[in-house]
């Protein structure tokens, strides 16, 4: 790990790559016995219980300072891709392949994003009705909100908020996606361009 990440950011790091494995094998361990219906308690769990919101907050802090911070996002996602540029040849490699990660990543979005607000409804009628069979409507639809990832509930004296997931529909964030990755994408090559 890079000298130039500092002691909180590299202890979160090692955190969460040391304890990936112990985490994902304990989340798997409490579907199971959850599917089974056995109630797991004791000190065990309860402890697992802070390592494992320690390591929920330690992610959420790190993918979260990746977005902002280029001194963690270039060494983290570096070490992530097994990226290493130790000479002239490595460099264009890496170029090569970054240009190539960059053009599939981007056509996978719009495949994804034409796709989720592509709307076809089938519809088979009775032979009697206008002696048509059927018919086909072809439309697109595009929410921007999802109404289902930020609930509020009420149940007498209980009042609860259940949070899922973003609260934008999935064609809003492949949309993001694509105006990120075209948008800084031009910002970096420009600034390079200047250089």
């Amino acid at each position: 790990m890079s000298s130039s990440l500092n002691r909180f950011d590299r202890f979160c790091f090692y955190y969460l790559v040391g304890l990936s494995p112990l985490t994902i094998g304990f989340m798997i361990w409490a579907t199971v016995t959850d599917f089974m219906n056995k109630t797991t308690s004791g000190l065990g769990w309860d402890i697992f219980g802070w390592v494992f919101i320690v390591w929920i907050l330690s992610l959420l802090y790190l993918v979260t300072k990746m977005v902002f911070s280029k001194t963690i996002r270039d060494v983290v996602m570096t070490k992530l891709a097994g990226m290493k540029e130790r000479d002239e040849r490595e460099a264009v490699v890496a170029g090569s392949a970054a240009k190539f990660s960059f053009l599939s990543t981007l056509a996978l979005l719009l495949f994804l994003f034409i796709f989720s607000v592509t709307t076809v409804t089938v519809n088979k009628h009775p032979k009697d009705l206008n002696h048509k069979r059927g018919s086909v409507t072809l439309g697109f639809k595009l929410n921007a909100i999802d109404e289902t990832a930020l609930i509020h509930e009420v149940k007498g004296e209980l009042e609860t908020y259940n949070y899922k997931s973003l609260p934008l529909a999935k064609p809003v964030i492949f949309l993001l996606l694509i105006f990120w990755q075209i948008g800084s994408y031009h910002l970096i090559a420009r600034r390079e361009l200047r250089e």
